[in-house]
């Protein structure tokens, strides 16, 4: 999700990612440009995901921030690669004002 909304950058409605980042080994900033335009993007991890690093998560909101987007980034503690409640609420109340 990540990856294709920061190699398209445009005004979206908003941007849920559940356990996310940019994709590749280094990150190449380079590929992305553009305004979000106060996109509002929410990013949900668990600490423990085996296939997604904190860090990465971290560093891919940074890139989404310098373009502009309005970011959120909650890390859940003791949880692997999963969707939970609070992701989904944090999402419905970030994108749909719920």
């Amino acid at each position: 999700m990540l990856e294709f909304v920061t190699r398209n950058t445009q005004r979206y409605g908003g941007v849920a990612a559940f356990t996310s980042g940019q994709i590749s080994q280094e990150i190449d900033v380079d590929n992305y440009f553009g305004d979000f335009s106060k996109t509002p993007i929410f990013i949900g991890t668990g600490n423990l995901d085996p296939h997604v690093p904190v860090n990465r998560v971290n560093e891919s909101a940074k890139i989404l921030e310098e373009m502009y987007a309005k970011v959120i980034v909650k890390i859940y503690d003791g949880i692997p690669q999963t969707i939970s409640q609070d992701e989904t609420e944090q999402e419905n109340a970030l994108i749909f004002n719920k």
